[in-house]
């Protein structure tokens, strides 16, 4: 099926404030062979995104520190204004004393979405206490949690699904989507949709294989009969511009992947609109 004509929704794409954007990419250039070169400019992301036939971009940062996650959030939110295409979500950090203060800013006055948690990054364990009252508030108030916690593309202490599980078992209702299909612990993810209606996992990175020689993960261990049965629940992401290979690689082996129009259409579009009410 035509690309543009599934009118596409990106649900994972990243802008940081310009010395943040330079410091992450300063980090893949010092730990990786990645080679990051695509534009870090707001206003080139959403130029590039519209020119690769994208209708709306979900975009996010992420507070690495206590004491940086309000101002972090105001410069998501006045980026944002200025992008019509965009849909930002905030960030909090447990670190910070003010949590829930920060919080009902980003949810209340910016009117956010949700928030994006990256436990690798941030280091803190997705089931930590001083959580708690932040998925709460976001299950009462229907907002959506991204969450980087699988294991892969990179590993460190804090990742791993079996702790998000617990989060879930305590906020039951919480909307999650889940980065990367929740790699490499996807066959346990969708073990855990069977139980909790409101987990969602993202394709950023994961199902194609131009990733696998910079993140190890494999496309094929998802088949097709598992993106049928989850149709309504896996959504696409990119990971723009944090890309090492060419935007169209993204989507292609989805593409290629020959599903009913049906569910590509959900997967590329109507499942973002759901989760986080586009109009």
């Amino acid at each position: 099926m035509n690309w543009s004509a599934l009118r596409p929704i990106d649900a994972h794409t990243h802008l940081h404030p310009p010395r943040l954007f330079a410091a992450i990419r300063r980090w893949f250039d010092d730990n990786t062979h990645w080679k990051l070169r695509e534009p870090t400019e707001p206003e080139a992301v959403a130029a590039f995104l519209e020119a690769q036939g994208v209708e709306r971009f979900v975009f996010f940062s992420y507070a690495h520190k206590g004491g940086m996650a309000r101002d972090l959030n105001h410069w998501l939110w006045e980026t944002g204004r200025r992008l019509p295409m965009s849909i930002p979500l905030g960030t909090v950090h447990p670190d910070d004393p003010d949590i829930l203060d920060i919080l009902d800013e980003a949810l209340v006055r910016f009117e956010f979405r949700g928030i994006k948690l990256h436990v690798q990054v941030q280091r803190f364990f997705p089931d930590d206490p001083r959580m708690w009252p932040v998925y709460e508030r976001l299950a009462e108030l229907s907002r959506v949690l991204v969450i980087h916690t699988g294991n892969a593309p990179h590993v460190n202490d804090f990742v791993g699904i079996g702790r998000f599980e617990k989060v879930l078992e305590r906020v039951p209702t919480l909307r999650a989507q889940v980065c990367h299909m929740g790699a490499n612990e996807t066959d346990r993810c969708f073990a855990l949709m069977e139980r909790f209606p409101g987990l969602h996992l993202d394709t950023t990175m994961a199902m194609t294989r131009a990733s696998i020689p910079y993140t190890l993960i494999d496309p094929a261990v998802v088949t097709n009969d598992q993106l049928l049965q989850w149709q309504d629940r896996v959504i696409y992401g990119s990971d723009y511009p944090n890309l090492p290979y060419p935007y169209e690689e993204e989507r292609r082996d989805l593409l290629e992947r020959r599903l009913p129009e049906s569910a590509l259409r959900k997967l590329f579009r109507e499942n973002a609109v759901r989760l986080y009410g586009i109009r």
